[in-house]
C-alpha cells in the first residue's frame, strides 16, 4: 500500500503547476495574483453556494458556476444547506434525504459536477466539510469522535447525615457513562429564575436556585463509587452550613445533527416526502463531531477519504480546490456544557490541578445563546470571585483542545489535498478566539457575528497577521431582514469597514441554487426562510451589472493581500468573560482613529508564535512591526504572558501601561502566580521604554511619548487607515476610508490631509476603474509625504507609494484645489509641465518655488432635469410554482427633476427592475474664451444600487456609488449629445405584494416584510465643465 506521505510527494510533482495547488498559507506565497487591473481567480471574491440537497438538477448547478464567473467571481464555496440542518426543530422535507442526503452517492455526483464545472471555467472552489455548517458528517452515533455532553445530577444530604445508595442519575442518561462523583458543603441557597433560548426559540424561563459551596469542602469521591453506582458517606455533624450535596456526572453523545436523519424527519416533520429505508449509515443524516479532540476531526477525515475522494475527486480538488471550510460553531442547541472524555486529563496537564471537584461550577452559564438551560441549579464557591477562576481555567483548556481539532484539519487538507483549511474560529464559544486563530490556514470571521465592528475585526486579525496568514477571510453580507432588499453599496460598506480591520478576502453570503426545487415558488429557493441577506444571482434585477462591484472587490482584495500589514499598536487582550453571541468592542474611544493610529489585539498566548520577537524596538518586525504594546489597568494577566512581556521590555519594546498596573491573574493561583505577575510588572515600570499613562486620551499620551502613527490624520471626520508594505513590488499601500455609519445617504463628506510615513512617488489606485494615476499635489520631506484628502461619506481610496521612483529635483505642485478633477504629467514630472482639468474652481495652485497658478474662470455647470424614464418592471410570473423567471413589462414616464420611483407614481411603489433614463444636452466645446470648456464631468451624486452611463453610445467606466462622477470629455460632440443611464434595483419592493404567498422548500416567509426602498436616480445629474490647463514648471 502506498503511504499518504508517498502519495503526497508524487502528487506534488504532478500538480506543481496546477491552478489550485496552494498549500502555503503565508504572506508572500507563490501564487498568481494577476494584476491590479485584472486580479486572478485567487484574489477575486467568492459566493457561498447554497445547495438545498443532492436532488437538484446537475445541469442547473453547472450553469450557476458559469453565471458567477460572468460577473467577475473567482470561485464558489459549495455548501449543502439541508434546511440549515433541519434540527432540532424540523420542518417538512420535500425530497428523500435517504437518497439525496449529504455524503450519499447522489451528493458525490453533485460535488464532482461542481468540481468539473470549476475546472472547465478556470475558477477555484471551496467546499464545506459537511452539511449545514460543516461541523459533522454521517457517522455511527456511538463513534468516540461524535460530540459529547456531560449530565449533572445531585442530591441533598443533611449535615451529619449519611448517603448510602446509588448515585443520583445512575442508569438515567441514555447510553451514559459514569464520569465522576463529588461532594460539597452548601452554606446558602436562594431561589432564582433563569432563561434560555434553545434552538433560538424563547426565551423560556425556569425556576431554580443559586447556591454557595465552601470551596475547601469540595471533594472528588469518584474512587469510592462501586461498579453498581453505590456510594456510602457519612458527613460531619460539626460543619456550619445548610446541607451537603452529592453530585454525579455522566457523559454521552449529544445526538445533535448537522443534517436531520430520515427517522427524525418521519417522527417530527409531518408532510415530508416519504423517506426510504436506511441501509447504510451514510443515509442516516450527519452528526456533530467532537470539536475538542483529534478524534472528532478524524471522523470527518475518514469519511472524506472513504467516500468523497474516489474516482478522480481527490485529483480535481488538488487541481482547483482552494479551502475546506467550517462555519462558526453554533451548535450549542445540542449540548448542556462543552465536554470531551479527555478533558479532565488535559485540565490537570494544562492548569496543574484537578477540575473534578469543581465540576458543579461549569453549569452556572449556558454554553451558548441557542443552548438549552445547562441546569436550573447554579453553584458558586465562597472564594472571592465565586469560583470564576476555575471557570476561566476550564475555558482555557477548551481553547487548547479545540486547537488540536483545528490543527488536524489544517494538516490533512495541506498534506492530502494540497489545499487549505478555513474556519470561523472559536467565537460564539467560551474560548480564547485570539489564541486559536493561528491554528487554521485561513481564519474566517463574519460581518454578522462581528456586528460590523472595525474593533471586532482587529481582535481577530491581530493573531492571524502575527502568524503570517496570507488570507483573513470574512463571511460577508448576512443581515437580518434583508433577504432581498440588501443593496450593493451596503455590501461594500461592510467590506470597507472590514478592510481597515485587516480582513482581506470576502465570501459573499450568498448565492442560492437557481433551479427548480420542490414546494418552492418564485423567486426561487431561498435560505433561512427569507430572514437573512442576500439572495444574489440572476433573480436580482442588478445581476447583469454586478461585475462593476465584483471587480472593485477584487482590486481591493488585490491591495489588501499584497505584501505585509503594518500596524502601529498592539493591545494586550485576555478575556475572562465572553459575550453570549458575537463580538464586542474592546476599545471604545475613537481618539486613536481620529489621530490616524492603527491597532490590533494580541492574546498573551500569541507571544509564543515564531514572529513574536523584538528588533529595532518593534514587536514582530517582519509582520506588523508594532511600535508599542498597550497594557491596560483592567487587563487580565497570565504568568507566561507576563514573562514574555518582561522579555519584550528588556529587549527594547515600548510598553504603554494605560491607567496603572493591572493586578488580576486569570485562572486559579496555583503556585504564587498572582504575586509573580504583580512583582514582575512592577520591576519593569522604571525602564525608560515603559510608560504609565492616564487611562483617558491615549492618543495624546502616545504623541507626547513620540510614538507617531504611520498615517497622521488631520481631517474634519475620522478617517480609518490600513497599511500594506509590499517589499517585492517596492510599494507601500495605504487604504483610507471615511466611515459615515448612521449618517444620511449623501452626507458625511470629509476633507483634510494625511501625513504618510512613506516616501517615493504616490499614486492613486482606483479600484473602480483599475487605473493607477500619479498624484500631482503633495509635500514630501526625507521621511514623510503629506497629501490632501477629500472623501465623500463612506468613500474609500487607495494610495500607493512607489519606493523605486523618486521625483527628480525641480519645481513641483504642493497642492491642487478640490475643483481640479485630474492631471497628467507631460515629458516627465516634475518638469517641464503638467496639465490639469480645472472645474468649478479658480485656484490657486501652489508650487514648491513659492509661486501660484491662477486657474481660469469655470464654465457654468448644468443640472439636467428633463428625462424620459422607461421602467422595466420585474413581476411575479403567471406560473410562480414552476417558473422562477420574472415577467417583465415596460412603462414610460416623462419627468422633470429626479426623485425616487415611488415618488414619481403610486404605480411604482411596489416595483423592482431596471430603469432606462435618457436625455439630450447641447455642448459648445472650448473656444478659448472666458468661461468656455474643453470637456465635462458628469455627476450622479449618490447611487442607490447600480448605474451605467452611456454618452453618445459610449459606455463610461464603472462609478463609485458614494460619489458617482465620471469624465465624459472624450465622448462629447459639438451640438446635441445623448445621455443614457441604466439603473437597476433590488428585488425587495416587487416581493412586498406577494410575501404571504411565497414558499421555499414548503416554508413561508418568516422574516420581516422587505424594506420599502426608493429606487432610481435620486440626486441631481450635473454636467460639470472643465478647462484643460497646462502649467509650466
Amino acid at each position: 500500500m502506498v503511504s499518504t506521505f508517498q502519495y503526497v510527494l508524487a502528487m506534488v510533482a504532478v500538480l506543481g503547476g496546477a491552478l489550485g495547488y496552494n498549500p502555503n498559507d503565508q504572506v508572500g506565497a507563490d501564487i498568481d495574483y494577476g494584476t491590479f487591473q485584472d486580479p486572478s481567480v485567487h484574489v477575486r471574491p467568492r459566493f457561498r453556494y447554497w445547495i438545498p440537497d443532492a436532488s437538484v438538477d446537475l445541469d442547473e448547478v453547472a450553469a450557476d458556476f458559469a453565471a458567477v464567473k460572468a460577473v467577475g467571481m473567482g470561485e464558489m464555496e459549495l455548501l449543502g444547506y439541508y434546511l440549515y440542518g433541519n434540527y432540532p426543530y424540523a420542518t417538512p422535507v420535500p425530497t428523500d434525504w435517504t437518497i439525496y442526503g449529504w455524503g450519499t452517492d447522489a451528493w458525490k455526483r453533485l460535488q464532482d459536477t461542481c468540481l468539473q464545472a470549476t475546472k472547465d471555467l478556470g475558477m477555484l472552489m471551496d467546499f464545506s466539510l459537511g452539511p449545514d455548517q460543516g461541523a459533522g458528517v454521517p457517522v455511527d452515533q456511538n463513534d468516540p469522535g461524535v460530540m459529547w455532553d456531560l449530565w449533572p445530577f445531585n442530591v441533598s444530604v443533611p449535615i451529619g447525615g449519611t448517603f448510602d445508595g446509588v448515585l443520583p442519575g445512575w442508569d438515567t442518561v441514555t447510553n451514559g457513562e459514569f464520569v465522576a462523583a463529588t461532594i460539597g458543603l452548601v452554606t446558602s441557597s436562594t431561589p432564582a429564575t433563569f432563561s434560555a433560548h434553545p434552538g433560538w426559540e424563547g426565551p423560556y424561563f425556569y425556576n431554580g436556585s443559586d447556591s454557595i459551596v465552601v470551596a475547601s469542602s469540595l471533594e472528588d469521591v469518584t474512587d469510592q463509587v462501586d461498579s453498581s453506582g453505590r456510594l456510602n458517606l457519612t458527613f460531619p455533624a460539626t460543619a456550619s452550613g445548610l446541607e451537603y450535596r452529592v453530585f454525579a456526572f455522566y457523559q454521552n453523545h449529544t445526538n445533535y445533527h448537522e443534517q436531520a436523519p430520515p427517522w427524525y424527519i418521519e417522527a417530527n416533520a409531518p408532510g415530508s416526502a416519504l423517506q426510504s429505508a436506511v441501509n447504510d449509515f451514510r443515509q442516516n443524516g450527519s452528526s456533530l463531531v467532537d470539536h475538542f479532540s483529534a478524534a472528532g476531526a478524524q471522523v470527518v477525515i475518514d469519511f472524506w477519504e472513504s467516500y468523497l475522494l474516489g474516482n478522480g475527486s481527490r485529483e480535481l480538488i488538488q487541481e482547483i480546490g482552494n479551502y475546506a471550510w467550517e462555519d462558526s460553531q453554533e451548535f450549542g442547541a445540542g449540548t448542556l456544557v462543552w465536554w470531551t472524555p479527555n478533558l479532565l486529563k488535559a485540565f490537570r496537564a494544562s492548569r496543574g490541578y484537578d477540575l473534578t471537584k469543581f465540576l458543579p461550577l461549569i453549569y452556572s452559564e449556558n454554553n451558548q445563546l441557542p443552548a438549552p438551560l445547562a441546569s436550573p441549579n447554579h453553584y458558586y464557591t465562597d472564594e472571592a470571585d465565586k469560583g470564576q477562576v476555575h471557570i476561566n481555567d476550564y475555558w482555557q483548556v477548551l481553547t487548547e483542545l479545540n486547537q488540536i481539532y483545528l490543527a488536524s484539519f489544517a494538516n490533512w487538507t495541506t498534506q492530502a489535498l494540497q489545499s487549505q483549511y478555513t474556519a470561523q474560529v472559536s467565537y460564539n464559544l467560551p474560548m480564547d478566539m485570539l489564541a486559536n486563530v493561528p491554528h487554521v490556514n485561513a481564519p474566517e470571521c463574519e460581518s454578522l457575528g462581528f456586528g460590523h465592528l472595525i474593533d471586532g475585526y482587529r481582535q481577530y486579525t491581530g493573531p492571524a497577521n502575527l502568524a503570517g496568514k496570507r488570507i483573513i477571510s470574512s463571511e460577508l453580507g448576512a443581515q437580518g431582514g434583508e433577504a432581498y432588499p440588501q443593496t450593493l453599496p451596503e455590501l461594500i460598506w461592510d467590506i470597507k469597514r472590514s478592510i481597515v480591520g485587516s480582513v482581506n478576502q470576502f465570501v459573499l453570503h450568498g448565492y442560492p441554487f437557481s433551479g427548480a426545487y420542490p414546494n418552492t415558488t418564485y423567486p426561487g429557493f431561498t435560505t433561512f426562510t427569507f430572514e437573512f441577506s442576500n439572495m444574489h444571482g440572476p433573480r436580482q434585477p442588478s445581476w447583469e451589472y454586478y461585475d462593476d462591484y465584483m471587480n472593485w472587490i477584487a482590486r481591493t482584495q488585490y491591495i489588501a493581500q499584497s505584501g505585509v500589514p503594518k500596524i502601529d499598536l498592539a493591545f494586550w487582550l485576555k478575556l475572562d468573560a465572553y459575550p453570549a453571541f458575537g463580538i464586542t468592542n474592546q476599545y471604545m474611544p475613537n481618539d486613536l482613529q481620529q489621530a490616524g493610529y492603527s491597532y490590533e489585539y494580541l492574546t498573551p498566548d500569541n507571544f509564543d508564535l515564531p514572529e513574536a520577537y523584538i528588533a529595532h524596538g518593534a514587536l514582530a518586525p517582519e509582520r506588523q512591526a508594532f511600535k508599542a504594546l498597550v497594557l491596560r489597568a483592567n487587563d487580565t494577566l497570565t504568568v507566561p504572558g507576563v514573562q514574555k512581556l518582561v522579555d519584550f521590555a528588556h529587549a527594547g519594546l515600548t510598553i504603554v501601561i494605560s491607567g496603572g498596573l493591572p493586578q488580576n491573574l486569570i485562572g486559579f493561583n496555583v503556585s504564587g502566580g498572582t504575586e509573580y505577575v504583580r512583582s514582575a510588572l512592577a520591576s519593569i515600570a522604571s525602564l525608560d521604554n515603559v510608560h504609565i499613562v492616564p487611562f483617558d486620551n491615549l492618543a495624546v499620551s502616545l504623541a507626547n511619548l513620540g510614538i507617531t502613527p504611520r498615517t497622521r490624520v488631520s481631517a474634519d471626520r475620522v478617517l480609518n487607515t490600513y497599511v500594506r508594505e509590499d517589499a517585492a513590488a517596492a510599494t507601500t499601500y495605504f487604504y483610507i476610508y471615511n466611515d459615515a455609519y448612521q449618517v444620511p445617504m449623501g452626507e458625511g463628506a470629509s476633507t483634510g490631509a494625511i501625513k504618510f510615513e512613506a516616501t517615493g512617488v504616490p499614486y492613486i489606485y482606483d479600484a473602480w476603474t483599475g487605473d493607477v494615476i500619479p498624484i500631482l499635489g503633495y509635500q514630501q520631506d526625507t521621511a514623510t509625504t503629506t497629501v490632501p484628502v477629500s472623501l465623500a461619506g463612506n468613500q474609500s481610496m487607495i494610495i500607493g507609494f512607489h519606493h523605486d521612483e523618486s521625483p527628480p529635483p525641480g519645481t513641483t505642485i504642493l497642492s491642487l484645489p478640490s475643483g481640479v478633477y485630474s492631471g497628467a504629467a507631460q515629458s516627465g514630472y516634475p518638469g517641464p509641465s503638467v496639465t490639469v482639468k480645472a472645474g468649478n474652481t479658480t485656484g490657486p495652485i501652489l508650487l514648491s518655488n513659492g509661486t501660484t497658478v491662477k486657474l481660469p474662470a469655470p464654465a457654468v455647470s448644468s443640472n439636467l432635469t428633463a428625462w424620459t424614464l422607461i421602467v422595466e418592471s420585474w413581476s411575479t410570473p403567471t406560473t410562480p410554482d414552476t417558473n422562477f423567471q420574472a415577467d417583465r413589462s415596460n412603462t414610460t414616464y416623462n419627468i422633470t427633476g429626479l426623485r425616487a420611483w415611488n415618488e414619481i407614481s403610486p404605480a411604482l411603489f411596489k416595483v423592482s427592475g431596471r430603469g432606462f433614463y435618457s436625455t439630450t444636452f447641447e455642448w459648445l466645446g472650448g473656444n478659448g474664451t472666458a468661461g468656455s470648456a474643453d470637456g465635462a464631468m458628469l455627476s450622479l451624486g449618490v447611487l442607490v444600487q447600480t448605474a451605467r452611463v452611456f454618452v453618445n453610445g459610449h459606455q463610461m467606466p464603472p462609478l463609485d456609488p458614494t460619489d458617482a462622477i465620471t469624465d465624459i470629455g472624450n465622448c462629447l460632440v459639438a451640438g446635441t449629445n445623448t445621455l443614457e443611464i441604466v439603473v437597476s434595483t433590488t428585488l425587495g419592493n416587487a416581493l412586498r405584494p406577494i410575501q404571504d404567498s411565497i414558499l421555499t422548500s414548503g416554508q413561508p416567509w418568516t422574516g420581516p416584510p422587505p424594506l420599502v426602498q426608493g429606487y432610481g436616480l435620486v440626486e441631481p445629474v450635473l454636467l460639470l465643465p472643465y478647462s484643460i490647463v497646462n502649467i509650466s514648471l
